[in-house]
């Protein structure tokens, strides 16, 4: 069920695990609307609040994602707060359900070693393409066009996501790199209730009713 809240209104429901969805308006993110047919074009995973809270940041939460902003390109720590009053399009928060909550709490440790081994990584754009596109996946002899085999050396932001969500018990047995930011928005992880933070309202169509287990696993794709 989809609700419109303002940040302010709902930062402190927000808890580290769940997701900040995008839906952008360059011509990448009209490509991927297109490709995907789905309002969501990015993603990322809140991580905490900030260690340190100074200055204009002062209790903002932080999330991770790869992406390229501000000519910056990679993985990296950006202020939620900061990036919905930047962002030009449209931004959602997914909540997780209780039951990937306490996964989490279970795999608390694992969950924010590996992020934090991911950042600075490099930006993984070709990835996102094959993930998108998914023409030649089960095809004998061309599947190699368009299917990504696990390789964690660069990202792709709901490839980083769903990676980050496996080693927090919350995701198993799926390849994150055949994992497209509508994939993710449509993994039944979620709390039945999902809140658009900015833009005019829109529903993401099929919001938390796919079972992510063995997603995007193809049979001898080796």
């Amino acid at each position: 069920m989809l609700t419109h809240k303002q940040y302010e209104e709902v930062k402190h429901l927000i808890a580290p695990g769940d997701i900040i969805a995008f839906g952008g308006t360059s011509l990448f993110s009209r490509w991927a609307k297109f490709t995907t047919r789905s309002v969501v074009t990015h993603t990322a995973l809140v991580v905490d609040t900030p260690d340190t809270p100074t200055n204009q940041h002062l209790n903002d939460l932080t999330m991770i994602e790869a992406t390229s902003i501000k000519g910056k390109k990679g993985v990296m720590y950006n202020y939620v707060g900061e990036r919905i009053r930047t962002y030009k399009g449209d931004i959602w928060w997914l909540p997780l359900h209780n039951d990937a909550k306490a996964s989490l709490e279970d795999n608390w440790i694992t969950f924010h070693e590996f992020l934090a081994d991911q950042l600075n990584k490099s930006y993984d754009i070709w990835q996102l393409f094959g993930a998108a596109i998914d023409t030649f996946d089960d095809h004998k002899w061309f599947k190699w066009l368009t299917y990504n085999r696990r390789k964690f050396n660069r990202w792709f932001c709901s490839e980083l996501v769903a990676e980050g969500l496996r080693h927090g018990g919350i995701l198993n047995e799926l390849n994150a790199s055949e994992t497209t930011p509508k994939d993710l928005c449509q993994f039944n992880i979620y709390d039945r209730r999902y809140v658009q933070l900015k833009g005019k309202p829109k529903a993401i169509h099929g919001f938390n009713t796919l079972n992510p287990d063995g997603w995007g696993n193809i049979e001898d794709a080796g």
